[in-house]
């Protein structure tokens, strides 16, 4: 039998580090690829070969250090600064210097707030009209809207760049404002169902139980009156239906769940909270088992843990978790999350403490992953209760 419990939202997680710095390596070869091309083409003897190739490391240098500078908006000004002096020491203005301009001011418009944005901007503006009047005639009114077409794309990127982290921003905090309901609904909720078990335990207790004792305090003075057989059997039967009674009454007042009922209920709200889609399958066997309080304990701890542990490292939005029985009759569970960068397995405090506390029921923890996913499989003896 399987069990859907989804809830499907669209989830917005922040690139890894290792993403990050593959995307600026990448912009930084790129940057010093165009660099290479400017160098080939404007190659008019030693001094000029000399004066690019430092103009260009220094470039590159800033290029690759702006996330470490507390005013990154100088170093993109310093790098059109050195595109300037190399335009005008080497007497030449190639296409390709356009291109070295252009990746330097979209690397500024996607980086920068708009008040360091528009510095930068100023900058380029007057650089480019620098630049522009002094290779070109005033006559030549192409220069002049690839000026105007540089400036404006850029500050389009920026402006279009920060609308999208602010609404980023604002789904964040719906999103925050959205569990803190779901969590305030669930207590609720859980409340709500307490006070009710709480109102049906005293009514039982009250109505039924005291009209049991009372019938049982009859028997019981009919059979020393009459000393009949069938007295003893009823007096019995009322004693049994009293216990069973007053079992009902301290089971509604627990109201507490064991086994599969606090798995379902653990998956509801991992659901709510996480906005996770979780696939819960049970197979044959499993429902019916009972388990010990402390193996309930282990199987709450273990789903929590190993769902916790996908959301927090894989960054995933599906997890399937499968409840089941070997063949040996141990209860197993397993845990399936997809990755996408896979690293070397390095169990943490929440996987070390998962396998100390399986291991003092006599379970065990097994960890694999491929290059596609990660399981967690789970098996410990079941010991009814």
């Amino acid at each position: 039998m399987v069990i859907y419990c989804s809830v499907r939202v669209i989830v917005c997680p922040d690139q890894k580090e290792g993403e990050q710095m593959k995307y600026a390596f990448i912009r930084t070869m790129l940057m010093a690829g165009l660099w290479a091309f400017w160098i080939t083409e404007a190659y008019a003897g030693l001094e000029s070969l000399i004066t690019l190739i430092i103009l260009s490391a220094l470039s590159i240098a800033l290029f690759f250090l702006v996330p470490l500078m507390k005013i990154p908006q100088i170093s993109y000004m310093l790098q059109l600064l050195l595109v300037m002096v190399g335009t005008i020491i080497t007497h030449y203005t190639p296409l390709i210097m356009w291109a070295v301009v252009f990746l330097i001011l979209m690397e500024a418009a996607v980086t920068l707030r708009k008040d360091q944005f528009r510095q930068s901007l100023f900058a380029t503006a007057a650089f480019l009209i620098v630049v522009a009047i002094y290779s070109y005639p005033i006559t030549d009114y192409e220069i002049w809207i690839i000026v105007v077409f540089f400036l404006f794309s850029t500050y389009k990127v920026n402006e279009d760049r920060l609308e999208s982290k602010e609404q980023r921003v604002l789904y964040e905090e719906l999103l925050g404002e959205y569990r803190s309901l779901k969590r305030l609904q669930f207590v609720t909720e859980q409340h709500s169902k307490a006070e009710e078990r709480t109102r049906i335990a005293r009514d039982i207790h009250d109505s039924v139980g005291h009209k049991l004792t009372a019938l049982l305090m009859q028997i019981e003075m009919l059979s020393i009156q009459n000393g009949k057989e069938g007295y003893r059997d009823l007096k019995r039967l009322a004693e049994d239906s009293l216990e069973e009674t007053r079992e009902a009454v301290r089971t509604l007042k627990d109201g507490e769940l064991s086994g599969i009922q606090s798995v379902l209920q653990l998956v509801r709200k991992l659901e709510s909270e996480s906005h996770i889609q979780i696939q819960l399958t049970t197979r044959q066997g499993i429902l019916s088992s009972r388990f010990t309080n402390e193996q309930n304990v282990a199987l709450y701890r273990s789903i929590q843990e190993g769902v916790t542990n996908a959301m927090r490292h894989a960054h995933v939005r599906e997890i399937r978790v499968t409840l089941g029985k070997t063949a040996q009759g141990h209860a197993s569970l397993v845990i399936v999350n997809n990755v996408k960068d896979p690293v070397p397995i390095k169990p943490g405090f929440g996987l070390t403490s998962m396998r100390e506390r399986l291991e003092k029921i006599g379970g065990r923890l097994d960890i694999q992953q491929t290059d596609r996913e990660f399981s967690l499989t789970i098996s410990f003896p079941i010991e009814e209760a």
